[in-house]
């Protein structure tokens, strides 16, 4: 690498750090138009099969924004009802499942030394009376809490401009998607321009299957685990399988947020066992589909990264980003990845290696 190379390398880390820096400090403003251009990339290969379809870009762009927001609307309207009834059902029978609890902590605190069994009965019944009221506190609370927040000057307005940004700034994007490539490629040094594209379109690859692909197998687990978990007689069935579903993006998260919920809801709703059997069963069919299945076909083996190196880019991506860290940590680590496996194999070849 002659001098020349070195200080553009040089210019290059020290304008990506300044560019993340400043995104750090301007994530709020920023996150409508990086969501934007999440949803953009995720449709823009269908984009391109209706032009293949001899379907104008602008037309096509129009027909599968408005496609996306009429399903994303419908299963709203579907969904919201069903979580409801069944958070007011959960709600209403919680009286019933403390008492289940304490039926089932009473004898084993009984059986403990020095301890009035009467007293335990007492602490135990305030204690289950002040728990039952809890959630309908929290309930009551919260709901004034987010209108309030919600109907706050500045929160409003923010609100409002996003649900307008996201769809106007995916509208630009789509429909000049390919132009915004081809510029960019123009860019890049003659001299760097087909290693540059080597590695482009490798991240691209990449992506396309996580991205693309494990969105999928998310939604596919997590009607699987609602459908599943419904048929147990689960309380909270679809929330717990939409949560299961999608936070199995993470590996192995999907099972803790997922499972133990739902063993636990399960048993205190029919106080037998052989449900829980189902449970088991719905969650273990589910992951033997996924892993057998669902991801290899849909996924692949291109991502390559490691569990940990994934739950550590959740984390990192939660504390600095919030929620849009969450979205954008596991592709960015897979942008990393790509990264430095192809800095690896640079250096293996140079002098400095050898």
């Amino acid at each position: 690498m002659d001098e020349k190379d070195k200080k553009l390398l040089i210019t290059l880390l020290v304008s990506t750090v300044v560019a993340l820096v400043f995104l750090y400090f301007v994530r709020r403003v920023v996150t409508p138009f990086f969501l934007a251009f999440a949803i953009a990339y995720l449709l823009d290969p269908l984009v391109d099969r209706l032009e293949s379809w001899k379907l104008q870009r602008t037309p096509a762009v129009v027909v599968l924004i408005v496609s996306f927001f009429i399903v994303v609307l419908v299963a709203g309207i579907v969904l919201i009802p069903i979580l409801q009834v069944q958070i007011q059902n959960l709600a209403e029978n919680l009286p019933d499942y403390l008492t289940v609890i304490k039926n089932w902590i009473q004898p084993y605190l009984q059986d403990l030394a020095g301890i009035d069994r009467e007293r335990i009965g007492e602490v135990l019944h305030d204690s289950m009376q002040k728990l039952g009221r809890v959630p309908l506190e929290l309930l009551g609370t919260a709901g004034g809490w987010v209108w309030g927040s919600i109907t706050g000057f500045v929160n409003t307005l923010l609100f409002v401009v996003n649900l307008v940004i996201i769809p106007v700034a995916m509208f630009y994007l789509l429909r000049d998607f390919d132009v915004i490539v081809e510029k960019l490629g123009k860019l890049i040094p003659p001299r760097f321009y087909k290693q540059t594209a080597q590695v482009v379109t490798e991240i691209d690859d990449v992506l396309s299957q996580f991205v693309r692909g494990q969105m999928m197998v998310a939604t596919f687990m997590a009607i699987l685990y609602s459908v599943g978990l419904y048929f147990c007689g689960t309380p909270l069935s679809l929330l717990i399988g939409i949560m299961a579903g999608y936070a199995n993006l993470v590996p192995y998260l999907g099972i803790v947020v997922g499972f133990i919920p739902a063993v636990l809801l399960t048993f205190l709703q029919t106080q037998d066992w052989v449900p829980l059997i189902g449970v088991v069963a719905v969650f273990g069919v589910v992951q033997a589909i996924e892993g057998f299945l669902i991801t290899p076909y849909i996924v692949g083996d291109k991502v390559g990264l490691h569990p940990v190196a994934i739950m550590v880019a959740v984390l990192i991506g939660a504390e600095l980003f919030g929620l849009l860290g969450i979205l954008l940590a596991v592709p960015v680590a897979a942008i990393l990845n790509v990264l430095i496996r192809r800095g690896v194999k640079v250096y293996r070849e140079s002098a400095a290696f050898t």
